[in-house]
């Protein structure tokens, strides 16, 4: 979580000088892959002896930094970077099961604000290459397969439709309340099964769709004329 932050500040410096405006996100995000849950729920259906069920990867945080280029127009164009972290948490007698899966996107959006006809409003439609990693950990420790630590990576694309109101702007800042709906159509991340299960194909494909919904909070930084 460090280096994400250290990142972040280091992009920000990076671009700042040539942006027009500056974003930066805090929200909850729900997730929802079909061949993940799947993986999931047999780890319980193979363990009824286990009081505290393992929770689906359903419930997680997000945060991004967009930033849009020079452009009078009412459409802009942007990058944007954004990471979101979801956890599973079981604790059972003698052991304790942990998942965390990590995204990072980087991604080209194109901004639509039309200060005539809809004040305030604005949307954002963001392309996006997709990165996952998911750890486990077991009793406290880094669970460890074939003698290495295990790890599953992903990589896929996605589509997120981003909407929001902004009004009242102070020194060239405010606030605006968001909802944002992503869809990621290919996560090929064939050992997320093997992490979880210590099996391959057997109850899952090697890759899943995951669709996304966001409901947070945006700081926006527009720069000062000169």
């Amino acid at each position: 979580m460090k280096r994400i932050l250290i990142l972040k500040i280091f992009i920000i410096s990076c671009i700042s000088a040539s942006s027009q405006g500056l974003k930066i996100d805090a929200s909850y995000e729900y997730l929802y892959a079909y061949q993940l849950d799947k993986v999931i729920q047999t780890y319980n259906f193979s363990r009824p002896f286990e009081k505290e069920k393992q929770p689906l990867l359903s419930n997680g945080i997000n945060t991004s930094i967009s930033y849009i280029f020079k452009n009078e127009k009412q459409i802009k164009h942007g990058l944007n970077f954004a990471y979101s972290f979801f956890q599973s948490a079981a604790e059972n007698e003698n052991f304790n099961n942990n998942l965390n899966l990590h995204f990072i996107n980087l991604g080209y959006f194109i901004h639509y604000e039309n200060t005539e006809k809809w004040k305030g409003f604005y949307s954002d439609l963001i392309f996006s290459g997709t990165s996952s990693i998911m750890l486990r950990n077991v009793n406290g420790e880094p669970y460890v397969y074939d003698n290495i630590n295990a790890k599953a990576f992903g990589i896929g694309g996605t589509v997120r439709l981003k909407l929001g109101y902004s009004s009242a702007w102070k020194n060239n800042r405010c606030f605006s309340p968001f909802i944002a709906f992503a869809y990621t159509p290919y996560l090929y991340a064939p050992n997320n099964e093997r992490i979880i299960n210590q099996t391959k194909g057997l109850t899952s494909n090697n890759w899943t769709a995951i669709g996304m919904v966001q409901i947070g909070l945006t700081f926006h930084i527009r720069k000062q004329e000169q």
